[in-house]
């Protein structure tokens, strides 16, 4: 894919990891702000994995309105409820159990059920949702 000018690329190279969840994080708070002044509410799907750590811990430490925040998640690892190498359980220990989000608004992936009963579940739960923020 090429770009007709360079305000449309959305790639910012960044001099190392602090920097990437800094701005990780700058970036996921300004699209909140945006989105409940807009709507009233946020809609976030949450990466899986490592990478977004470092970022997660940043937002714990952050003032936002988290009433608004409605979180859901991109993947999940079929293992048991609370299992440490799940992406929800990352996502609680780095983030979500410091912060005020309400637990009706953190959407898991009940992956412990199995990756197509998961699924089927989770699709139900996305209906209503529209697009994500």
């Amino acid at each position: 894919m090429t770009f007709a000018h360079a305000k449309d690329c959305r790639w910012r190279a960044l001099p190392n990891r602090r920097a990437l969840d800094r701005a990780a994080a700058v970036s996921i708070l300004a699209a909140a702000d945006r989105a409940i002044r807009q709507r009233g509410s946020f809609h976030l799907v949450l990466s899986g994995g490592n990478s977004p750590r470092g970022a997660y811990a940043r937002l714990r430490g952050t003032d936002a309105d988290w009433s608004a925040w409605h979180l859901y998640f991109g993947d999940e690892r079929c293992l048991p409820q609370g299992d440490a190498a799940r992406n929800s359980r990352m996502a609680a220990e780095e983030w979500l159990d410091h912060v005020d989000i309400p637990a009706s608004r953190v959407h898991a992936i009940p992956a412990e059920l199995g990756a197509k009963e998961a699924a089927r579940r989770y699709a139900q739960t996305l209906q209503s949702v529209g697009e994500f923020d």
